[in-house]
């Protein structure tokens, strides 16, 4: 470890000019303009996944071919990382469970292996090799994904009019999905632009257009969240405010300057006490009639009363999870197959009769992995989560990672964590693609950190 690196703060940028670029696709003439064409097609997709689903469905064939392609044919020792492994391991974990559910229940399984359900979680493996190593690469495509957000309002959504409808408390989601996924995106645009705060009001060309741009996103995504009324997602936040919190304190106690150090709490105070404002005095309906809307259901879980005859959101998730743990101990290792959550809800004796006609799933990652691939579809998840974090933070002491991007992704993890509890993300499009953005980010720079630490090759 660089003696360099081991002192930068949470919300230090990489100061070693020799690491500010790299190009991943080498020196020569023809990969430099794959590396170029990669990076489009990742904007493009970035921008389109969202919204414009007909060239989303094109982009993302050229997204997997250029990215998967270019580090299986130019990876070098990139092609044996641990994600490289992880992928396999996927494959491995979906044909084990399919083969032992035609040994268990040819009934009830599946035709063919779905290898997809899970290698899709790895997508991130192209996003990081289409991004090359390059931090202004990755901030330009998560500003791409915070720019498509504020557009869906117009684009898939009603616009001003669906806008005006949440401040009066209806439960808004502009098309994408359900509010539960419109929540979940615009919560994360929402801890990014506090999480980079400093980027865009630090001093330099064009602050005040960069400050009322970042006010703008944060007061739009922080209300679109609210307005989405979601209250995992409101957990979840709450949770990675936490983290952004503790990496504020270590950063202020280890200033030096007590002038620096007193500005950054007036700004600090000055933004919280904004965003507190306007939750309040705009958004404090919505926020109090969410928290009370299934105030009964509660009740009626401490008292040890049932609640099989009350539709609602808690009772559809408390209900549903009691039905999949009888099959989770049954088969805990593997699981039932890629349609283990669906024989969860059709096949329970004593289910109510109103789950029939929610969603075929546990609105919950961990309940569907768990039934769908046990134990070790589980361990896989946190497998990626955990090395991503230890390599992470690897790549910021050795300064190839900006601090700040280290602080987001510790938030987004702590985000991910408890959002995935209360729903499927991991299992739906939307999920996937916002956790390849972000761990793709990531990634990316721990590959560039790996890449100059080997001293093998220049590029990648």
């Amino acid at each position: 470890m660089s003696s360099k690196g081991s002192h930068l703060l949470l919300t230090d940028f990489p100061k070693d000019s020799s690491l500010k670029r790299i190009t991943p696709l080498g020196n020569n003439h023809c990969q430099r303009w794959l590396s170029i064409v990669g990076f489009l097609v990742l904007l493009i997709y970035t921008a389109t996944r969202l919204l414009i689903e007909p060239v989303e469905s094109y982009v993302s064939v050229l997204l997997v071919l250029l990215g998967f392609g270019g580090i299986f044919l130019m990876g070098r020792e990139l092609r044996f990382s641990p994600p490289i492994w992880m992928l396999l391991g996927a494959v491995i974990v979906v044909l084990l469970s399919w083969t032992f559910s035609h040994v268990h229940h040819p009934d009830w399984a599946e035709s063919s292996p779905k290898v997809h359900r899970l290698t899709i979680w790895f997508l991130f493996i192209a996003v990081a090799w289409l991004l090359g190593g390059e931090t202004h690469r990755t901030f330009a495509t998560w500003g791409v994904f915070a720019l498509s957000l504020l557009s869906a309002p117009w684009l898939t959504g009603d616009g001003i009019e669906e806008l005006l409808l949440g401040f009066q408390g209806k439960r808004i989601d502009f098309g994408i999905n359900n509010a539960q996924h419109t929540a979940m995106l615009y919560a994360l645009a929402f801890l990014g632009l506090i999480a980079f705060s400093r980027r865009f009001i630090k001093p330099g060309k064009a602050r005040i257009l960069r400050t009322s741009l970042w006010i703008a996103g944060l007061l739009i995504s922080g209300a679109v969240t609210v307005m989405a009324q979601t209250r995992g997602v409101w957990l979840g936040c709450i949770a990675a405010g936490s983290i952004f919190v503790t990496a504020l304190i270590i950063w202020l106690i280890r200033i030096r300057s007590p002038q620096i150090r007193k500005k950054i709490i007036i700004v600090a105070i000055t933004v919280a006490a904004f965003i507190s404002a306007f939750t309040t005095f705009a958004l404090s309906n919505v926020i109090e009639h969410r928290i009370i809307a299934e105030t009964k259901v509660i009740e009626k879980l401490f008292s040890d009363v049932s609640i099989d005859n009350t539709s609602s959101s808690i009772a559809y998730r408390i209900v549903s999870w009691e039905a999949a743990i009888p099959w989770i101990k049954e088969r805990p290792l593997i699981g039932w197959g890629g349609n283990g959550r669906k024989l969860v809800l059709d096949h329970s004796k004593h289910l109510p009769s109103w789950i029939e006609a929610r969603t075929e799933h546990l609105h919950s990652s961990y309940m569907d992995i768990l039934t769908n691939f046990g134990f070790l579809g589980l361990a896989l998840f946190l497998a990626i989560l955990i090395w991503t974090t230890q390599q992470g933070i690897k790549a910021w002491r050795r300064g190839v990672m900006p601090g700040d991007m280290l602080t987001f992704y510790l938030g987004f993890v702590t985000f991910w964590l408890i959002v995935n509890s209360f729903e499927s993300f991991m299992f739906y499009s939307t999920g996937q693609y916002a956790f390849a953005l972000v761990v793709g980010g990531i990634v990316t720079h721990i590959w560039r950190m790996q890449t100059n630490d080997s001293n093998k090759v220049k590029n990648y």
